[in-house]
C-alpha cells in the first residue's frame, strides 16, 4: 500500500490514505461556508449540491484515551490502529460534512473554533484532484499552513494534531462524488 503524502508541520500529522468503500458509512451533507454543529453528527444536515461533481467529506473525530473504543459510525479506517493514531485508544465521529470542491475556498467551523479552509486547485483527471487545505485560529494566524494533496475519488487523507477536550480532533478529508 503506498502513501501519497505524509508531513510533519507544527506537530499536526497529515496523511493521505488509500481508497476505501463508503457503503458501510452512511453520508450526511453540510452546505459549503457553514459551520458544523457536533450536537447530532449522524443526521443529514442538507442535500448535496446535484451539480457538483466532487465534494470533500470531512470526518471530525475526536481521539482521546477514555478507552471507548472507536465509533463505529466512522467506518473502516485501520489506520486508526497504527502509529501515530494508535496512540489515542477512543475516537468520537463529532461530524460528518461534505463541502462541494471548487475553485472557491469553503469553509468550515471546527468544535475547538478553528476554521478548516478547503479548495479546488486543479483537476488534472477526471478522477482525482489537487485541493488545498488548511486550518486557521480563530485570530486568523495559520496553524496548519497551506498543504496541497493530490487524491482520487474515494481516497482519503488525515490532518491531526489540534487540542480539544483531553484529546486532539482527528479530520479526515475523502474525496467523494
Amino acid at each position: 500500500m503506498k502513501r501519497a503524502a505524509f508531513a510533519l508541520c507544527s506537530s499536526v500529522i497529515a496523511l493521505t490514505l488509500p481508497a476505501y468503500a463508503d457503503s458501510d458509512r452512511p453520508s450526511s451533507a453540510t452546505p459549503a461556508a457553514s459551520s458544523s454543529s457536533p450536537a447530532s453528527p449522524a443526521a443529514p444536515s442538507a442535500k448535496p449540491d446535484p451539480d457538483q461533481s466532487l465534494a470533500a467529506e470531512v470526518l471530525i473525530l475526536h481521539a482521546t484515551n477514555d478507552k471507548k473504543g472507536i465509533d463505529a459510525r466512522i467506518g473502516k479506517l485501520p489506520e486508526l490502529a497504527q502509529s501515530p493514531f494508535s496512540n489515542y485508544d477512543s475516537y468520537q465521529l463529532l461530524d460528518r460534512v461534505r463541502l462541494p470542491l471548487k475553485k472557491e475556498q469553503a469553509v468550515l467551523k471546527l468544535p475547538n473554533g478553528r476554521t478548516l479552509q478547503v479548495r479546488l486547485v486543479d483537476e488534472p483527471g477526471p478522477d482525482s484532484v489537487r485541493l488545498s487545505a488548511s486550518i486557521n485560529r480563530p485570530n486568523g494566524k495559520e496553524f496548519l499552513p497551506l498543504l496541497e494533496v493530490k487524491a482520487h475519488v474515494g481516497q482519503a487523507f488525515i490532518v491531526a494534531g489540534q487540542s480539544h477536550k483531553k484529546g486532539i480532533l482527528v479530520l479526515v478529508i475523502r474525496i467523494v462524488k
